[in-house]
């Protein structure tokens, strides 16, 4: 194999220990001299294997508490040295400086340190400097030295040092500094969020350990999952646990995130009331069934009536467990997804008769998470704050007062706008029960008419008794002319919410006076792209 190299010597500084003993022996076995440094070196020594210390190389002792054990020429010269340039073979003589054929690193842990929420000094102690600058001194020099530089690379080295009994290819070594400098990346980017706190005109996200989609938005394009190691704390879907079905695709996966947000948000709407339980129905990222009431089985059953054409095929999402009873109800219902904070053993062998059927397990969103949103336009990106953790205002600005029992319906329908594309109307309902519900959504026309003229779940004055009167119309952004107003008020609306700040305000409030109906502007628009 071409560029085939013997490790004869090798620079082992390590945080984590696991499968350590493993390496160094196989190491000895193998021949290769041992240099560490600190508490590698003891581990080391520990083990009854062979081991030099770094001290003895360079002369100096670690100083500063730690901080500088490695960073000294011995060292670094050792690895950057190439071992095809006469200067630099004859410099290693010269100085008697050991030539560097592997280099085993792990860095101290900077983001579970930070998620620990540790002190800020402790915090700083835990930035590498020595590991960071061996790991790319070393990938630099990957024509002559193997990098490892994680231990999660530790199994495949054992096995690459069984494979080849102390050998390695330019090809394993590029292989290897690829992921060096991934590890090393990777590592900048969270001490840069740490230090980021506030707004600049710099960004950094790290990606790794994509996993491959079974394709895009349509099989001809490819699509790759990738999760944020910086993935926010508590409930994730992102670290959602698969219990059955078929692998998600990419639209599975944006469907799901919409499920998951939209539930978790219906649910924190009403929090203040105990014992209830929200569900979504979502289909292509918009919710075409919301409910909140006391339990999971009516709110999964208010849902899907509010358009059980679109709930076919939908992804559903609750925050509460589901359990046999709801399990039994899907019957042979299709439905693509079912996600829940957990699954009683009972329904999931009922479900399990769906092979088909994903099941993911997640805790409910956190009302406030400080997620960032990134979206990608042609040669750029945009970075917002998520939507989230506005509690909205109600200014009465309409002869007739805002009926203030409506209220709480009110805020769960201003939840269920924001889910929905824009340009958004949505209709909620409050029934007898205290239960809440989605039974009008108008949404993704280019203008705010028309998502009106086009409500889906037209289901006001049938037989179930609901009246569009006693229900709260929300529009996710201000109404520009009262024809807006006269379209409501031909529907019946006699309740409306919607942010205000157009400069015909006057003309829709007077439209609201003409027809009897009370209006409230929020201040807060919540558009959705």
């Amino acid at each position: 194999m071409a560029g085939l190299k013997k490790i004869t010597s090798a620079l082992v500084s390590v945080y984590h220990k696991d499968k350590l003993d493993e390496i160094v022996k196989k190491l000895e076995a193998l021949g290769i001299e041992i240099y560490s440094t600190g508490g590698t070196y003891s581990f080391i020594k520990g083990q009854g294997v062979k081991v030099q210390t770094v001290e003895s190389l360079t002369g100096y002792p670690s100083i500063l508490g730690g901080r500088v054990k490695t960073l000294h020429p011995k060292v670094f010269g050792g690895i950057l040295a190439r071992r095809d340039n006469d200067g630099d073979v004859t410099q290693l003589s010269e100085y008697e400086i050991p030539a560097f054929d592997l280099v085993v690193v792990d860095l101290y842990p900077f983001e579970e340190t930070v998620a620990s929420g540790a002190s800020e000094q402790d915090i700083i102690e835990k930035i590498d400097i020595g590991g960071i600058s061996l790991i790319r001194a070393a990938a630099k020099n990957f024509k002559d030295v193997l990098i490892v530089s994680s231990r999660g690379q530790y199994a495949s080295l054992i096995e690459l040092l069984d494979e080849k009994q102390g050998e390695t290819s330019m090809e394993d070594r590029k292989a290897y500094a690829a992921q060096a400098f991934a590890e090393s990346s990777n590592y900048d980017a969270a001490i840069f969020k740490y230090f980021n706190s506030e707004h600049t005109d710099k960004e950094r996200i790290s990606l790794n350990n994509g996993h491959v989609l079974r394709y895009g938005e349509n099989p001809h394009q490819s699509a790759t999952f990738f999760k944020f190691d910086n993935s926010i704390s508590g409930g994730n879907l992102s670290n959602a646990k698969v219990l059955q079905g078929k692998a998600l695709s990419y639209n599975n996966m944006l469907d799901a995130d919409a499920a998951w947000k939209s539930a978790s948000d219906a649910y924190h709407s009403v929090n203040h009331i105990e014992g209830k339980v929200a569900v979504s129905v979502i289909k292509h990222l918009n919710p075409c069934g919301l409910a909140v009431t006391e339990s999971a089985l009516q709110s999964l059953e208010l849902a899907w009536a509010g358009d059980p054409i679109s709930a076919f095929g939908s992804i559903i999402c609750f925050t509460d467990a589901v359990t046999k009873e709801i399990a039994e109800w899907f019957g042979k219902k299709f439905v693509e997804i079912i996600i829940a904070p957990s699954f009683t053993d009972d329904a999931l062998e009922v479900l399990s008769k769906k092979k088909n059927l994903r099941l993911l397990e997640t805790p409910i969103k956190d009302e406030v998470t400080g997620e960032k949103l990134y979206r990608s336009v042609s040669g750029g990106m945009l970075v917002q704050d998520e939507d989230e953790g506005i509690e909205p205002g109600f200014q009465n600005v309409t002869k007739i007062k805002f009926d203030e029992n409506k209220v709480n319906l009110a805020k769960f329908g201003i939840v269920a706008c924001k889910h929905l594309k824009s340009n958004a109307i949505a209709v909620v309902t409050e029934n007898s029960d205290g239960s809440f519900w989605l039974t009008g959504a108008g949404m993704g026309q280019p203008n705010r008419l028309d998502s009106l003229r086009h409500l889906t779940m037209p289901r006001f004055d049938m037989k179930d008794g609901i009246s569009i009167k006693n229900s709260v119309l929300i529009s996710d952004a201000f109404f520009p002319f009262r024809d807006s107003i006269e379209a409501a008020n031909e529907y019946g609306v006699k309740y409306i919410v919607e942010p205000g700040g157009s400069i015909r305000d006057n003309e829709v409030i007077e439209a609201c006076d003409e027809f009897g109906i009370a209006m409230v502007f929020t201040g807060r628009r919540h558009f959705k792209h």
